[in-house]
């Protein structure tokens, strides 16, 4: 004699009856307003977050080109040229003028600061 399984069962402690009240045949008029309105918010989000970047960048951008050595290039030529070592190096802006200062530890131990003009190359 084999065994066969008898009928299969439901849990019996929650049953599901499906009277037709929990189905959605059609939206309402104010729920499709309602996820209109979300889907519109949704879409406008990254095209808001584009446009402030994109103008972030045409500035960063500007700047760029406007100067004639980098952060790095200015440490190097401090570092060569005092014969010391970059502790800290820094861009500042002072309105539209961008800066470097650069500080160095020289070999007696002294600790003193160069100012690099980042548009022309020259020390202040």
């Amino acid at each position: 004699m084999t065994w066969r399984p008898g009928p299969r069962k439901r849990p019996g402690f929650f049953k599901f009856h499906d009277n037709g009240a929990m189905r959605m045949t059609r939206l309402r008029p104010s729920m499709l307003l309602c996820l209109a309105l979300l889907a519109g918010i949704v879409a406008s989000g990254p095209v808001q977050a584009s446009k402030r970047d994109r103008l972030h960048d045409q500035g960063s951008e500007r700047t760029m080109a406007d100067r004639a050595i980098s952060l790095d290039e200015a440490v190097a030529r401090a570092e060569r040229r005092y014969d010391a070592r970059a502790v800290r190096a820094e861009e500042k802006r002072n309105g539209d003028r961008i800066e470097y200062r650069i500080r160095l530890l020289g070999a007696d131990g002294r600790v003193f600061e160069v100012r690099i003009d980042a548009e022309t190359g020259q020390e202040n």
